[in-house]
């Protein structure tokens, strides 16, 4: 049986955790991934993406990392898999363009 995958369940976790956040942003790129990798903060790899642990691990960072300040954080375990969050989409999309600087 095929596994289901849910990836709202990653993105809910980011809004229940700080009332403040009105966008979460969810892209793939690897150079992006490898930086939020070396300088953190990222789910374990072992943990899948769009699964109820991926949501688990989300809550863990917000509860042990920066991630609140950072506002951005890498899916070990999802190839590529990067998210940014913020009050709303263009501070969010701030946050993204920041750390997309050469």
């Amino acid at each position: 049986m095929p596994k289901t995958v849910c990836e709202s369940l990653t993105h809910a976790s980011i809004y229940e955790a700080d009332p403040e956040i009105g966008a979460v942003i969810h892209g793939h790129s690897l150079n992006l991934w490898s930086t939020l990798l070396k300088e953190g903060p990222a789910t374990p790899a072992a943990i899948e993406y769009g699964t109820p642990d991926m949501a688990r691990a989300v809550r863990h960072l917000f509860a042990t990392t920066n991630v609140r300040e950072r506002r951005a954080f890498a899916m070990a375990g999802h190839r590529e898999g990067v998210l940014f969050f913020g009050r709303n989409l263009e501070e969010a999309f701030s946050v993204l363009r920041e750390l997309d600087q050469p």
